[in-house]
């Protein structure tokens, strides 16, 4: 997704923000902020959920899944930096972490309820 210029990134967000914009009373700049960022939140927690089900056998799988996605995360922004149109920002890595530390709460909660339940 990084590597696409800024232009056709915006172009593929403006398509959902054109079809939301109809519905809700909120303005087109902030409406494209919430499309984009939650979009880099959801391929980021796809990303942790993908590394957590590849460290499930090992040690620390929640742990090494946040480091390696918050890694994952600092590496594309510095790669933004150059592509035309692009940006890379402290922010975005800390929205990208905060969607793969959503989805490992997700499955901590998960495991932790399972377990539970077995104990019972």
């Amino acid at each position: 997704m990084s590597q696409t210029p800024g232009n056709d990134s915006s172009k593929q967000s403006n398509f959902i923000v054109d079809i939301i914009i109809h519905i809700l009373p909120i303005t087109r700049d902030t409406l494209s902020f919430i499309v984009r960022k939650c979009a880099h939140m959801t391929e980021y927690a796809i990303l942790a959920f993908l590394l957590y089900k590849t460290f499930i056998h090992k040690q620390n799988p929640l742990i090494k899944s946040f480091i390696f996605t918050a890694l994952y995360a600092c590496s594309d922004e510095f790669h933004q930096l150059f592509i035309s149109g692009r940006a890379g920002q402290i922010r975005d890595v800390c929205i990208d972490s905060t969607g793969a530390l959503i989805m490992l709460l997700i499955i901590y909660f998960i495991l932790k309820r399972k377990d539970k339940k077995i104990g019972s």
